[in-house]
């Protein structure tokens, strides 16, 4: 008895080898399935994501491989490819490729900025007169003058030269508007204005944006919170929300910023602004500027009022383009007051807060996108 009992045990504790034997190969083989499994996945996922990569590419190269085609579906060594275009935001196209291979898709998405407007291209952009009034005025403007009116003097000792000017220009051409941002069947009002900003706004990340509300006058100094960012908006009833800045120390090397302004924005140029900064300007009641030593400033300045230069009584120097929607009036200068044409823009990409403002050109996306995105 005793030794088939012994015989019996051996029987069991062989048979529980055997199951953990079974099991351990088991629980091997279905983890070898997983990581095959895995792998082809894997594989399978990097190449239809070069997949889709490749068609990006074959667009940049030649867009027409869409022609007047919206969507394009193709068979494609080592699956399909599908590659869209959507042109139904104004401000951007989206081209996306979408590929699958063995039933893993992948896709790539790139959006094309449009293309700015032509006053992007001048020196000085005016819609009306660009007016001299001032006792002693001495300006130089380099590049290319556009105005929709004339340029008038109205100056006793003026000395305002031009390289390139043209009077008459249509005034499409030399200003910008805004489109119906707040839908009550009228574009380019104060409404619009605001709410168009507002919209912008909300595109940037947060850490990148001031919004600052209020009727009075804000004054922008140097202080640690202006870095990083991107837009200072300063919203106020129409003609209200003024903004003043003194450009010396302001401005990091490498920051570019744009102060847009429901009002009207002055410019105290008091030293020389960092060739690698940017300060854009966009106000909607005016541009004011004047300086008191000598200077410089680099950017785009926009208002949808006048742009007046005044009590200039040192060499000053802006790099860039002036864009003013009533006129530029120059006043006291009573040293030379120069304009040397800057494109701000990068891979024309015009900069921050520029975005969806309409103005004459020739229409179209420019062929570099801005944004590049693997979204699946």
């Amino acid at each position: 008895m005793r030794i088939n009992n012994q015989r019996g045990a051996v029987l069991i504790v062989s048979y529980i080898v055997l199951f953990a034997l079974i099991t351990m190969s088991a629980g091997l083989a279905m983890f070898n399935f997983n990581e095959i499994n895995y792998v082809r996945r894997y594989t399978r996922s990097v190449q239809a994501f070069w997949l889709a990569e490749s068609w990006i590419h074959r667009y940049l190269h030649d867009p027409q491989v869409l022609g007047k085609e919206a969507r394009l579906v193709r068979d494609d060594d080592p699956g399909s490819v599908v590659l869209e275009r959507d042109d139904s935001n104004p401000q951007k196209r989206i081209l996306t490729a979408t590929a699958i291979v063995q039933g893993v898709k992948r896709a790539v998405r790139v959006t094309f900025p449009v293309k700015s407007a032509d006053v992007f291209n001048n020196t000085m952009s005016a819609f009306g007169n660009i007016l001299t009034n001032g006792q002693r005025t001495v300006v130089r403007i380099d590049d290319k003058t556009r105005t929709s009116g004339a340029v008038v003097s109205d100056s006793d000792r003026a000395s305002v030269h031009f390289e390139d000017k043209r009077e008459g220009v249509h005034p499409a051409l030399v200003s910008l508007t805004y489109p119906d941002a707040d839908q009550n069947g009228e574009s380019d009002e104060f409404g619009d204005f605001v709410q168009f900003y507002r919209q912008q706004l909300a595109q940037y990340p947060q850490q990148e944006v001031i919004y600052l509300q209020g009727n009075g006058t804000f004054t922008l100094t140097p202080q640690s919170k202006l870095a990083g960012k991107k837009i200072i908006y300063v919203e106020g009833e129409e003609g209200r929300g003024n903004v003043i800045i003194p450009v010396s120390g302001m401005i990091q090397p490498n920051q570019k910023i744009t102060v847009i302004s429901t009002g009207t924005v002055t410019v105290n140029v008091t030293g020389l602004m960092p060739q690698s900064a940017q300060l854009n300007v966009i106000s909607w009641s005016g541009y004011r500027e004047s300086a008191a030593m000598a200077g410089s400033l680099r950017g785009t300045i926009y208002t949808h009022g006048k742009a007046v230069f005044d009590n200039i009584f040192d060499s000053t120097v802006t790099y860039g383009n002036v864009v003013a929607n009533e006129g530029v009036q120059f006043g006291e200068i009573w040293s030379t007051k120069i304009f040397q044409y800057a494109d701000m823009r990068r891979g024309g990409v015009v900069p921050a807060g520029f975005e969806g403002v309409l103005g004459g050109s020739t229409g179209g996306y420019v062929r570099v996108p801005d944004t590049w995105k693997d979204v699946l």
